[in-house]
């Protein structure tokens, strides 16, 4: 006697749905195992691999470090090798801003293997996109700070010509008691701006002296600003303190012009805002302001007609 097709594929249907039920019927698919079941299920997984596996396999074993060791990973190790693009070609000031989105680790390697090549101009460009152009945490900028410290000084002046340089003046009012000093101190200080900008911004300064303080115990007052060249120029906002300390008056005025140059900018350009000056003011004028900052500071107080 034969089987209607129709009953035998229902009986098919109906033995396969009684096993499913009878072998699931106490399983939860909804609620996620727990993290005891899941250290159970690594457990019995590694049981299972054969002796040989488990000595050799890195992935599977986590070997933990010694309490008194810190492990600082390398941040370019997986970096793919950078794309150096023509080197041969001048530069300019706004070299690699394409490559800033892509990261400073990127940029890292990138300027790494420029001073490798021997491009030392082009790898100086690629250190300052990482201050002023790419997202970077304080390990990044610090090591890009370091690099433009370094390298910096090596390299001629951006520009060499100072009657192509955009002009500014720094200027500086106090009263009668830093009279004698300040001639001096105001003309190191404009060289080192001068230096600071690669040539990019020529300064000049000048002094205004008022009278003296009545109370000449109370320290002196001392008031900061730059313009544009001319008496209608535009001007940073005006920063002040007060001292009675000619000793620390160089290193006083080097940081106040420093955060001149720093705020101007930080509400005039759209790049990332210098990093501020922790230790050494003038090593900060050097190395935190770029020199592409440099251009826009010059642009923004000598605007164009």
């Amino acid at each position: 006697m034969r089987i209607p097709l129709y009953a035998a594929i229902l009986l098919c249907l109906l033995t396969v749905s009684l096993i499913w039920w009878a072998a699931t019927r106490d399983m939860n698919f909804l609620t996620p195992p727990s993290e005891a079941r899941l250290n159970e299920i690594r457990e019995e997984a590694l049981a299972s691999l054969p002796a040989s596996r488990l000595e050799d396999d890195a992935i599977s074993i986590n070997v933990a470090p010694p309490d008194d060791t810190i492990t600082i990973p390398d941040t370019t190790a997986q970096v793919e090798p950078a794309d150096l693009g023509d080197i041969t070609s001048p530069p300019v000031l706004d070299s690699y801003s394409d490559r800033a989105p892509e990261g400073s680790v990127k940029l890292l390697a990138l300027a790494a293997a420029l001073e490798k090549a021997g491009a030392f101009q082009r790898a100086l460009l690629a250190y300052e996109r990482i201050l002023d152009l790419s997202e970077s945490d304080p390990e990044q900028i610090q090591s890009a700070v370091s690099s433009i410290r370094r390298l910096k000084p090596t390299l001629p002046d951006w520009n060499a010509d100072p009657e192509t340089a955009t002009q500014a003046v720094i200027h500086i009012g106090t009263g009668e008691k830093f009279a004698e000093v300040l001639p001096d101190i105001i003309a190191e200080i404009t060289r080192d701006l001068n230096t600071s900008s690669s040539g990019i911004v020529r300064f000049t300064h000048e002094l205004h002296i008022g009278r003296t303080i009545q109370n000449a115990e109370a320290p002196t007052p001392v008031a900061l600003w730059i313009t544009g060249p001319g008496e209608d120029a535009l001007s940073t906002d005006v920063l002040s303190f007060t001292t009675d300390e000619p000793e620390t008056l160089r290193n006083d005025l080097t940081k106040t012009y420093f955060n001149l140059v720093r705020g101007h900018l930080s509400k005039t350009a759209s790049y990332n805002p210098a990093p501020e000056a922790l230790d050494d003011p003038l090593a900060a004028m050097e190395s935190h302001i770029t020199r592409l900052l440099w251009k826009e500071f010059g642009k923004s107080l000598n605007p164009k007609p």
